[in-house]
Protein backbone atom coordinates (compact mmCIF):
# COMPACT_ATOMS: atom_id res chain seq x y z
CA UNK A 1 0.00 0.00 0.00
CA UNK A 2 1.15 3.44 -0.85
CA UNK A 3 2.06 6.09 2.75
CA UNK A 4 -0.37 8.69 3.55
CA UNK A 5 1.66 11.75 3.04
CA UNK A 6 0.86 12.46 7.13
CA UNK A 7 1.31 10.26 9.98
CA UNK A 8 -1.11 12.34 11.90
CA UNK A 9 -4.75 10.84 11.58
CA UNK A 10 -3.10 7.70 10.27
CA UNK A 11 -4.38 6.03 12.48
CA UNK A 12 -6.96 3.62 10.89
CA UNK A 13 -4.42 3.29 8.22
CA UNK A 14 -1.89 1.85 10.32
CA UNK A 15 -4.65 -0.43 11.65
CA UNK A 16 -5.72 -1.94 8.57
CA UNK A 17 -2.22 -2.82 7.65
CA UNK A 18 -1.55 -4.86 10.61
CA UNK A 19 -5.08 -6.46 10.47
CA UNK A 20 -4.20 -7.15 6.81
CA UNK A 21 -0.61 -8.73 7.53
CA UNK A 22 -1.70 -10.84 10.43
CA UNK A 23 -4.89 -11.88 9.26
CA UNK A 24 -6.39 -10.62 12.92
CA UNK A 25 -8.62 -7.39 13.61
CA UNK A 26 -8.94 -7.45 17.77
CA UNK A 27 -6.16 -5.55 19.26
CA UNK A 28 -6.96 -5.51 23.02
CA UNK A 29 -10.02 -4.05 24.98
CA UNK A 30 -10.43 -0.86 25.75
CA UNK A 31 -7.27 0.17 23.40
CA UNK A 32 -5.08 1.95 26.51
CA UNK A 33 -2.80 2.17 23.66
CA UNK A 34 -4.53 4.83 21.16
CA UNK A 35 -3.07 7.91 23.23
CA UNK A 36 0.15 7.47 22.76
CA UNK A 37 -0.03 6.22 18.95
CA UNK A 38 -1.63 9.51 18.74
CA UNK A 39 1.11 11.61 20.19
CA UNK A 40 3.24 9.72 18.81
CA UNK A 41 1.82 10.25 15.70
CA UNK A 42 1.02 13.97 15.55
CA UNK A 43 4.84 14.26 16.90
CA UNK A 44 6.23 12.71 13.71
CA UNK A 45 4.91 15.33 11.68
CA UNK A 46 5.27 18.12 13.72
CA UNK A 47 8.94 18.12 14.86
CA UNK A 48 9.55 14.58 13.80
CA UNK A 49 13.20 13.50 11.95
CA UNK A 50 14.08 14.68 8.75
CA UNK A 51 13.84 11.56 6.42
CA UNK A 52 16.42 9.77 4.16
CA UNK A 53 15.26 8.05 1.26
CA UNK A 54 13.29 5.32 2.30
CA UNK A 55 12.54 6.39 6.08
CA UNK A 56 9.41 6.87 6.35
CA UNK A 57 8.78 3.19 5.24
CA UNK A 58 11.14 2.23 8.26
CA UNK A 59 8.90 4.35 10.92
CA UNK A 60 5.75 3.33 9.10
CA UNK A 61 6.64 -0.64 9.36
CA UNK A 62 7.95 -0.27 12.97
CA UNK A 63 4.46 1.18 13.81
CA UNK A 64 3.01 -1.58 11.68
CA UNK A 65 5.10 -4.52 13.65
CA UNK A 66 3.71 -3.25 16.77
CA UNK A 67 0.56 -3.29 16.61
CA UNK A 68 0.78 -6.82 14.69
CA UNK A 69 2.81 -7.96 17.75
CA UNK A 70 -0.46 -6.75 19.56
CA UNK A 71 -2.87 -8.81 17.72
CA UNK A 72 -0.65 -11.94 17.86
CA UNK A 73 -0.79 -11.44 21.66
CA UNK A 74 -4.55 -10.69 21.99
CA UNK A 75 -5.42 -14.08 19.98
CA UNK A 76 -3.18 -15.92 21.78
CA UNK A 77 -4.38 -15.13 25.14
CA UNK A 78 -7.84 -15.29 23.64
CA UNK A 79 -6.89 -19.13 22.35
CA UNK A 80 -4.76 -20.15 26.02
CA UNK A 81 -7.17 -18.26 28.15
CA UNK A 82 -6.94 -21.49 30.74
CA UNK A 83 -3.26 -21.78 30.82
CA UNK A 84 -1.59 -18.16 30.82
CA UNK A 85 0.65 -18.28 33.57
CA UNK A 86 -0.09 -16.12 36.26
CA UNK A 87 2.11 -13.25 37.68
CA UNK A 88 5.38 -15.23 38.13
CA UNK A 89 7.10 -15.21 41.10
CA UNK A 90 10.10 -13.62 42.19
CA UNK A 91 11.39 -12.57 38.54
CA UNK A 92 14.91 -11.46 38.18
CA UNK A 93 15.10 -8.29 36.99
CA UNK A 94 18.15 -6.83 35.93
CA UNK A 95 18.13 -2.68 35.04
CA UNK A 96 20.01 0.36 34.93
CA UNK A 97 21.37 3.65 32.93
CA UNK A 98 21.99 2.00 29.51
CA UNK A 99 25.45 0.81 28.41
CA UNK A 100 26.18 -0.17 32.34
CA UNK A 101 26.49 -3.68 31.36
CA UNK A 102 22.88 -4.41 31.62
CA UNK A 103 22.91 -6.66 28.12
CA UNK A 104 26.07 -8.45 28.81
CA UNK A 105 25.11 -9.60 32.63
CA UNK A 106 21.58 -10.78 31.40
CA UNK A 107 22.90 -12.93 28.56
CA UNK A 108 25.58 -14.69 31.10
CA UNK A 109 23.05 -15.47 33.19
CA UNK A 110 20.55 -16.45 30.60
CA UNK A 111 22.62 -19.64 30.78
CA UNK A 112 21.66 -20.92 33.52
CA UNK A 113 18.41 -23.33 32.94
CA UNK A 114 16.78 -22.11 36.30
CA UNK A 115 15.55 -19.32 34.33
CA UNK A 116 13.35 -18.53 31.25
CA UNK A 117 13.64 -15.20 29.34
CA UNK A 118 12.17 -13.06 26.73
CA UNK A 119 13.52 -14.42 23.63
CA UNK A 120 13.91 -11.72 20.78
CA UNK A 121 11.26 -13.53 18.38
CA UNK A 122 8.71 -14.36 21.28
CA UNK A 123 8.60 -10.53 22.03
CA UNK A 124 7.74 -9.84 18.26
CA UNK A 125 4.87 -12.59 18.01
CA UNK A 126 4.15 -13.61 21.69
CA UNK A 127 2.99 -17.17 22.08
CA UNK A 128 3.42 -20.02 24.49
CA UNK A 129 7.29 -20.75 24.13
CA UNK A 130 7.35 -23.74 21.42
CA UNK A 131 10.55 -26.56 21.87
CA UNK A 132 13.44 -24.62 21.21
CA UNK A 133 14.23 -27.66 18.49
CA UNK A 134 11.44 -26.50 16.45
CA UNK A 135 11.80 -22.54 16.42
CA UNK A 136 13.75 -22.32 12.97
CA UNK A 137 10.80 -24.40 11.40
CA UNK A 138 8.60 -21.45 12.50
CA UNK A 139 7.78 -19.04 9.95
CA UNK A 140 7.41 -15.96 12.43
CA UNK A 141 11.22 -16.93 13.74
CA UNK A 142 12.04 -16.74 10.17
CA UNK A 143 10.77 -13.73 9.68
CA UNK A 144 12.22 -12.21 12.65
CA UNK A 145 15.63 -13.43 11.70
CA UNK A 146 14.99 -12.06 8.37
CA UNK A 147 13.65 -8.73 9.83
CA UNK A 148 16.99 -8.56 12.21
CA UNK A 149 19.93 -9.25 9.28
CA UNK A 150 17.68 -6.45 6.68
CA UNK A 151 18.15 -4.03 10.09
CA UNK A 152 22.26 -5.23 10.78
CA UNK A 153 23.46 -4.73 7.02
CA UNK A 154 21.24 -1.10 6.94
CA UNK A 155 23.40 -0.56 9.95
CA UNK A 156 26.01 -3.00 10.16
CA UNK A 157 28.12 -0.78 12.81
CA UNK A 158 25.79 -1.52 15.41
CA UNK A 159 26.83 -5.44 15.22
CA UNK A 160 29.22 -4.45 17.51
CA UNK A 161 27.86 -2.22 19.53
CA UNK A 162 24.72 -3.86 20.50
CA UNK A 163 24.04 -7.20 18.69
CA UNK A 164 20.25 -8.92 18.56
CA UNK A 165 19.48 -12.31 18.02
CA UNK A 166 16.51 -14.09 17.02
CA UNK A 167 16.49 -16.85 19.43
CA UNK A 168 18.71 -15.21 22.51
CA UNK A 169 16.86 -13.16 25.04
CA UNK A 170 16.27 -8.99 24.60
CA UNK A 171 14.55 -6.52 26.50
CA UNK A 172 11.36 -6.31 28.28
CA UNK A 173 11.02 -3.02 26.34
CA UNK A 174 10.23 -5.04 23.22
CA UNK A 175 6.81 -5.42 24.58
CA UNK A 176 6.36 -2.70 26.39
CA UNK A 177 6.65 -0.86 23.00
CA UNK A 178 3.51 -1.84 21.92
CA UNK A 179 1.95 0.25 24.73
CA UNK A 180 2.86 3.21 23.10
CA UNK A 181 3.59 5.06 25.88
CA UNK A 182 7.79 4.15 26.07
CA UNK A 183 10.74 5.83 25.70
CA UNK A 184 11.65 3.62 22.77
CA UNK A 185 9.60 5.55 20.15
CA UNK A 186 11.45 9.10 21.56
CA UNK A 187 14.96 7.07 21.29
CA UNK A 188 14.03 5.54 17.96
CA UNK A 189 12.94 8.68 16.16
CA UNK A 190 13.33 12.55 16.62
CA UNK A 191 9.83 13.18 18.80
CA UNK A 192 10.03 15.79 21.15
CA UNK A 193 6.58 16.44 21.09
CA UNK A 194 5.96 12.73 22.10
CA UNK A 195 8.93 12.80 25.02
CA UNK A 196 6.98 15.50 26.65
CA UNK A 197 3.40 13.70 26.70
CA UNK A 198 5.28 10.35 27.57
CA UNK A 199 7.49 12.13 30.76
CA UNK A 200 3.45 13.13 32.27
CA UNK A 201 2.22 9.29 31.73
CA UNK A 202 2.58 6.28 34.26
CA UNK A 203 3.41 3.30 32.58
CA UNK A 204 1.42 0.55 34.54
CA UNK A 205 -1.03 0.23 31.62
CA UNK A 206 1.75 -1.17 29.92
CA UNK A 207 3.12 -2.74 32.71
CA UNK A 208 -0.13 -4.93 33.02
CA UNK A 209 0.03 -5.61 29.13
CA UNK A 210 4.04 -6.45 29.61
CA UNK A 211 2.50 -9.29 32.66
CA UNK A 212 -0.09 -10.85 30.07
CA UNK A 213 2.43 -10.83 27.52
CA UNK A 214 5.31 -13.43 29.58
CA UNK A 215 1.89 -15.34 30.82
CA UNK A 216 1.35 -16.59 27.80
CA UNK A 217 5.15 -17.32 26.89
CA UNK A 218 5.74 -18.60 29.65
CA UNK A 219 2.55 -20.33 29.67
CA UNK A 220 4.26 -23.92 29.19
CA UNK A 221 7.08 -23.70 31.42
CA UNK A 222 5.17 -22.30 34.66
CA UNK A 223 8.22 -23.68 36.93
CA UNK A 224 11.40 -21.99 35.71
CA UNK A 225 12.17 -18.30 37.28
CA UNK A 226 11.88 -15.44 34.79
CA UNK A 227 14.63 -13.41 33.56
CA UNK A 228 14.01 -9.78 32.66
CA UNK A 229 15.94 -6.85 31.62
CA UNK A 230 14.97 -3.45 30.56
CA UNK A 231 17.13 -0.19 31.38
CA UNK A 232 13.83 1.56 31.79
CA UNK A 233 13.05 0.01 34.53
CA UNK A 234 14.52 2.29 36.19
CA UNK A 235 11.99 4.92 35.03
CA UNK A 236 8.77 3.00 36.25
CA UNK A 237 9.75 1.14 39.40
CA UNK A 238 6.46 2.08 41.02
CA UNK A 239 4.98 0.31 38.13
CA UNK A 240 7.42 -2.89 38.18
CA UNK A 241 6.86 -3.08 41.69
CA UNK A 242 2.79 -2.75 41.51
CA UNK A 243 2.82 -5.91 38.74
CA UNK A 244 5.22 -8.15 40.34
CA UNK A 245 5.28 -6.79 44.16
CA UNK A 246 8.15 -9.58 44.73
CA UNK A 247 10.48 -8.73 41.66
CA UNK A 248 14.38 -9.28 42.70
CA UNK A 249 16.29 -6.41 40.94
CA UNK A 250 19.74 -5.92 39.81
CA UNK A 251 20.59 -2.29 38.96
CA UNK A 252 23.96 -2.05 37.06
CA UNK A 253 25.97 1.46 37.20
CA UNK A 254 28.51 3.07 35.40
CA UNK A 255 29.80 6.68 35.43
CA UNK A 256 27.48 8.74 33.35
CA UNK A 257 30.72 10.13 31.08
CA UNK A 258 31.67 6.49 29.88
CA UNK A 259 27.70 5.10 29.55
CA UNK A 260 26.13 8.16 28.19
CA UNK A 261 28.46 8.85 24.82
CA UNK A 262 27.95 4.69 24.29
CA UNK A 263 24.25 5.34 24.25
CA UNK A 264 24.13 8.28 22.15
CA UNK A 265 26.51 6.86 19.50
CA UNK A 266 23.92 3.49 19.42
CA UNK A 267 20.63 5.54 19.30
CA UNK A 268 22.89 7.20 16.33
CA UNK A 269 23.53 4.59 14.47
CA UNK A 270 20.28 3.25 14.72
CA UNK A 271 18.26 6.34 14.00
CA UNK A 272 20.72 6.88 10.72
CA UNK A 273 18.49 4.05 9.47
CA UNK A 274 15.39 6.21 9.10
CA UNK A 275 17.13 9.54 9.44
CA UNK A 276 20.68 9.15 7.47
CA UNK A 277 23.22 11.57 7.23
CA UNK A 278 20.25 13.82 8.59
CA UNK A 279 20.45 12.96 12.08
CA UNK A 280 21.26 15.40 14.39
CA UNK A 281 23.24 14.02 17.28
CA UNK A 282 23.79 16.92 19.57
CA UNK A 283 19.82 16.59 19.98
CA UNK A 284 20.37 12.93 20.48
CA UNK A 285 22.85 13.73 23.24
CA UNK A 286 20.91 16.83 25.08
CA UNK A 287 17.96 13.91 24.96
CA UNK A 288 19.94 11.01 26.52
CA UNK A 289 21.53 12.98 29.36
CA UNK A 290 18.63 14.63 30.54
CA UNK A 291 15.88 11.67 29.86
CA UNK A 292 18.74 9.20 32.09
CA UNK A 293 19.12 11.99 34.71
CA UNK A 294 15.54 12.08 34.90
CA UNK A 295 15.56 8.33 35.77
CA UNK A 296 18.30 8.13 37.57
CA UNK A 297 16.70 10.53 39.97
CA UNK A 298 13.37 8.93 39.83
CA UNK A 299 14.74 4.71 40.76
CA UNK A 300 16.46 6.55 43.79
CA UNK A 301 13.16 8.63 45.16
CA UNK A 302 11.92 4.89 44.45
CA UNK A 303 13.78 2.72 46.07
CA UNK A 304 13.68 4.83 49.21
CA UNK A 305 10.25 3.42 49.54
CA UNK A 306 10.83 0.33 48.28
CA UNK A 307 12.06 -3.22 50.30
CA UNK A 308 15.85 -3.01 50.56
CA UNK A 309 16.47 -6.75 50.29
CA UNK A 310 14.88 -6.97 46.83
CA UNK A 311 17.65 -4.97 45.37
CA UNK A 312 21.47 -5.27 44.55
CA UNK A 313 23.74 -2.48 42.91
CA UNK A 314 26.23 -3.96 40.45
CA UNK A 315 29.15 -1.92 39.01
CA UNK A 316 30.08 -2.44 35.18
CA UNK A 317 33.67 -2.52 36.35
CA UNK A 318 33.48 -4.76 38.56
CA UNK A 319 31.41 -7.21 36.70
CA UNK A 320 34.22 -6.60 33.66
CA UNK A 321 36.81 -7.47 35.85
CA UNK A 322 34.87 -10.77 37.93
CA UNK A 323 32.13 -11.64 36.24
CA UNK A 324 31.61 -15.20 38.12
CA UNK A 325 31.99 -13.33 41.21
CA UNK A 326 29.71 -10.70 40.60
CA UNK A 327 27.35 -13.50 39.67
CA UNK A 328 27.73 -15.35 43.05
CA UNK A 329 26.90 -12.28 44.50
CA UNK A 330 23.78 -11.82 42.91
CA UNK A 331 22.06 -15.57 43.46
CA UNK A 332 23.51 -14.89 47.59
CA UNK A 333 22.01 -12.19 47.86
CA UNK A 334 18.38 -13.37 46.56
CA UNK A 335 19.19 -16.92 47.65
CA UNK A 336 18.93 -18.59 43.85
CA UNK A 337 21.43 -21.72 43.86
CA UNK A 338 24.20 -21.57 40.99
CA UNK A 339 25.06 -25.05 40.37
CA UNK A 340 28.49 -26.55 39.43
CA UNK A 341 27.20 -27.35 35.51
CA UNK A 342 25.84 -23.52 35.12
CA UNK A 343 29.23 -21.78 36.46
CA UNK A 344 31.08 -23.66 34.08
CA UNK A 345 29.02 -23.17 31.25
CA UNK A 346 28.96 -19.04 32.30
CA UNK A 347 32.63 -19.60 32.50
CA UNK A 348 32.76 -20.65 28.60
CA UNK A 349 30.46 -17.83 27.51
CA UNK A 350 32.62 -15.69 29.00
CA UNK A 351 35.67 -17.19 27.75
CA UNK A 352 33.79 -16.69 24.24
CA UNK A 353 32.98 -13.31 24.49
CA UNK A 354 30.13 -13.27 21.85
CA UNK A 355 29.19 -9.62 22.78
CA UNK A 356 32.56 -8.97 21.33
CA UNK A 357 32.52 -10.86 18.35
CA UNK A 358 31.79 -8.28 15.79
CA UNK A 359 34.39 -5.70 16.45
CA UNK A 360 34.79 -3.03 18.93
CA UNK A 361 32.17 0.23 19.51
CA UNK A 362 33.90 3.17 19.17
CA UNK A 363 32.92 6.86 19.73
CA UNK A 364 34.11 10.41 20.73
CA UNK A 365 32.06 12.03 23.35
CA UNK A 366 32.41 15.59 21.68
CA UNK A 367 30.59 14.38 18.67
CA UNK A 368 27.27 14.41 20.63
CA UNK A 369 28.15 17.95 22.39
CA UNK A 370 28.76 15.82 25.46
CA UNK A 371 30.97 17.23 27.89
CA UNK A 372 32.60 15.78 31.17
CA UNK A 373 31.66 18.18 33.67
CA UNK A 374 28.01 18.88 32.21
CA UNK A 375 27.24 15.47 32.89
CA UNK A 376 28.87 14.64 35.74
CA UNK A 377 27.23 17.86 37.79
CA UNK A 378 23.67 16.45 35.78
CA UNK A 379 24.14 13.19 37.48
CA UNK A 380 25.24 14.09 40.70
CA UNK A 381 23.17 13.00 43.19
CA UNK A 382 23.72 9.67 41.35
CA UNK A 383 27.09 9.42 41.15
CA UNK A 384 26.83 10.20 45.10
CA UNK A 385 24.25 7.94 45.71
CA UNK A 386 26.18 5.05 44.12
CA UNK A 387 29.68 6.02 44.86
CA UNK A 388 30.53 6.56 41.16
CA UNK A 389 32.01 10.25 42.17
CA UNK A 390 35.41 8.45 44.29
Amino acid sequence: MSLPGRFTGAEDALHAAASGAAGLNDFGVGAEYMPGLTQLLIALDDDGPRFAPGGREFVWNALVGALISRLVLVEGLRKQAGAVQKIPRRPLVITGIPRTGTTALHKLLSVDPQFQGLEKWLTVFPQPRPPRETWSGHAQFQATAAGLEAFFNAAPEMRAAHNIVADEVDECLEILKQGFCSNLWGSSFRAPQYDRWWREQSELPAYRYFARAIGLIGARDSERTWLLKNPGHIMQLPALFEVFPDACVVQTHRDPMQALPSLASVLTMARRVSEGKRVDKHEIGRREVENWARASEAAIEARAHLPKKQFIDIRQKDFQVDPIGTVRRIYSHFGFRLSAETEQAMRERVKQNPEHAHGTHGYTPDVFGLAAGAIRERFSRYMTTYGLDR
